[in-house]
């Protein structure tokens, strides 16, 4: 028998789409009878064990991908309101965290609850860049110690002096659902771990093979960190992207990071990238409040910003001179600066101009009483 309702023992050849953190720790069907006929000892061997990590491994890799990429956009829009950082980095070798959980299989594997894909938890991120602070860089003297446990309770807070840090540190999250690989560690002390008192060290014990899960080398990770209130300048957000750069890739996050774990490469600062569709949805929701004159204005600006002064934008511009004899003098102001904007960054403001190009000006400049 297995210690599984009915259902449940046939789910796994149905299931679709499914939550591989949850079947990890909720659904192990590799049991075996070991309790001959009185069928009342359930055991999984070394072939059941290997079986069910197998099956991770396995994985196509597509494991809740629309569940990660919709909290992956609506985390972006909550980054975008706060003003934060996004920097994505590549595994450098494994990385494993969880391990020392509670799992029937003896080796953890951390599981986002809900989206069903390895992650690192904003806890474990701050509390690496704080150790990296404190007990790398402020290890040259007393006085560097002092400066790093200062900036690390300002940057990330204390119980004793500052409270809440300046700095929130998110979930680092994959970018897609990543492969997994079965690695393997070979305890030889088991019956001294077990009982120390009555066993001494030795290498005469037999090794004792404990297979776990990990995320492989190559697979791409996002972090990102926000302000928390007023307090944050643009520095102690710039200091916070360098230090967790700098953490990730020589002491690393997670477990096992004394023998190489949990180290990232690659940087890349995502930041620009992800914002642009905001600030294009935010001056799309501008432009949609302005009146037609002022859209024309804004969309022109835009243009320059883009394209540069183009020979079509400075051909509209002239369009907007000629126009201005039938607008009131509030509008006229307004296209008076648009103007001025434009001839200037197309070098037709000042310095040699021909004397149409320069009566223009002289009439935008009498308008913005600069004659």
């Amino acid at each position: 028998m297995l210690p599984l309702y009915k259902g449940a023992q046939e789910w796994r050849q149905n299931r679709q789409d499914p939550n591989l953190g949850l079947e990890y720790d909720k659904f192990i069907d590799e049991w075996s009878n070991t309790g001959g006929e009185t069928g009342v000892r359930v055991s999984m061997g070394s072939d059941g064990k290997r079986r069910f990590y197998d099956r991770f491994a396995a994985s196509p890799g597509n494991y809740c991908s629309g569940l990660l990429r919709d909290y992956r956009e609506r985390r972006h829009g909550l980054l975008w309101e706060l003003g934060g950082r996004v920097v994505r980095a590549r595994t450098a070798w494994r990385f494993v965290s969880g391990l020392g959980g509670s799992h029937p299989l003896e080796a953890g594997f951390i599981w986002h609850r809900t989206l069903g894909v390895p992650y690192l938890p904003g806890s474990s991120v701050k509390g690496m860049v704080r150790a990296w602070l404190t007990h790398w860089l402020g290890r040259a003297d007393s006085a560097a110690a002092e400066r790093a446990r200062t900036r690390a309770a300002e940057l990330f807070g204390d119980t004793e002096t500052v409270g809440m840090g300046r700095l929130i540190l998110f979930d680092a999250m994959p970018e897609s659902p990543p492969r997994l690989e079965v690695d393997i560690m070979n305890p030889h002390y088991t019956p001294y771990y077990s009982n120390p008192k009555s066993n001494l060290p030795g290498d005469y014990y037999s090794p004792t093979p404990v297979n776990f899960l990990v995320v492989p080398a190559g697979q791409w990770f996002e972090f990102a960190l926000a302000p928390a209130d007023s307090r944050c300048t643009e520095d102690d957000l710039a200091e916070g992207v360098q230090l967790l750069q700098n953490a990730l890739e020589i002491i690393g996050c997670g477990a096992k990071t004394a023998v190489g774990y949990g180290v990232f490469g690659s940087f890349q600062d995502q930041t620009d990238d992800i914002f642009a569709e905001f600030r294009k949805q935010e001056e799309k929701a501008t432009l949609a409040g302005l009146s037609p004159l002022e859209r024309k204005l804004r969309e022109l600006e835009i243009a320059v910003e883009e394209e540069g002064p183009t020979a079509q934008i400075i051909h509209a511009t002239m369009e907007l001179y000629y126009e201005m004899s039938s607008m009131s003098d509030d509008e006229k102001l307004v296209v008076a600066r648009t103007l001025k904007n434009v001839w200037t960054a197309a070098g037709r403001w000042s310095g040699k101009l021909s004397k149409k190009q320069a009566d223009k000006v002289a009439e935008v400049k009498k308008l913005l009483w600069e004659a």
